[in-house]
């Protein structure tokens, strides 16, 4: 629907921007997130996102290494800082939150996710290569990825155990927003900071999700931020204040 309304273009997407593209929605949104899940699953959602701050590091070094991308030492000191302030936030322990188990194989499986992260957004940016609009590209991705999560699905046999319809009858508001807010506009506007700026840059200021997230938590479950998650906040909005400065 977004497409039609836009009038969005397809035609600057060749046969090797489309590798690009097809290859970031298989690296990111495929194996990223299905080793992100797998990792919250053996070590926590805490420790998982904590580990997943690295995906601005793997997506700064893509940036240097696949488009000469090199940040100047305010942007550095800006990324810095950022990251710094989700750790601190992140790395507070919840009451009340599940404990995984300090598996390797846990703490390896958000490694990868992170790097996936990083790397499938470089790989976006160079397949849109300053022309591609930033919409059909989410579409080739998100299109990617989709048929071979399902192909996935199907060959370990998977398919009947999924339950969507019920699931979707039961909580079809939530996910249709989930799928609104994240896959569709999350996605695209990333792509959209992809272009427009450095890939680290980008990267860093999407990986403020858990300090975001603060205002919703106290609204939907009334938490009280701790001195802590306030400092890390205001430390986050610093770095990304000097992000913009560069």
């Amino acid at each position: 629907l977004a497409l039609v309304a836009t009038g969005t273009a397809f035609a600057p997407i060749d046969a090797r921007r489309a590798v690009y593209l097809a290859a970031s929605g298989i690296v990111g949104l495929v194996i990223g997130d299905l080793a992100l899940f797998e990792a919250m699953r053996r070590i926590g959602a805490r420790l998982s996102f904590l580990i997943m701050s690295l995906a601005p590091i793997s997506a700064s070094l893509g940036g240097l290494l696949l488009l000469g991308e090199r940040p100047g030492p305010l942007a550095l000191f800006g990324i810095a800082v950022t990251l710094g302030g989700v750790v601190w936030v992140v790395g507070e322990p919840r009451e009340g939150e599940p404990r995984g188990s300090h598996q390797a194989i846990g703490l390896a499986f958000a490694v990868v996710g992170a790097v996936c992260q990083g790397v499938g957004l470089v790989l976006a940016k160079v397949g849109m290569a300053g022309e591609v609009p930033a919409l059909a590209a989410t579409w080739v991705r998100m299109g990617t990825a989709t048929g071979v999560i399902w192909v996935l699905t199907a060959l370990t046999g998977r398919v009947r155990g999924l339950g969507v319809a019920d699931a979707t009858r039961r909580a079809w508001l939530p996910i249709a927003g989930g799928a609104f807010f994240g896959p569709f506009l999350g996605v695209w506007l990333s792509l959209v900071a992809a272009r427009l700026t450095d890939v680290g840059i980008a990267a860093t200021i999407m990986a403020t999700t858990p300090v975001l997230v603060i205002p919703i938590l106290m609204l939907t479950e009334r938490y009280r931020p701790t001195v802590r998650a306030l400092v890390g906040t205001a430390v986050t909005v610093a770095g990304v204040a000097l992000l913009f400065a560069t």
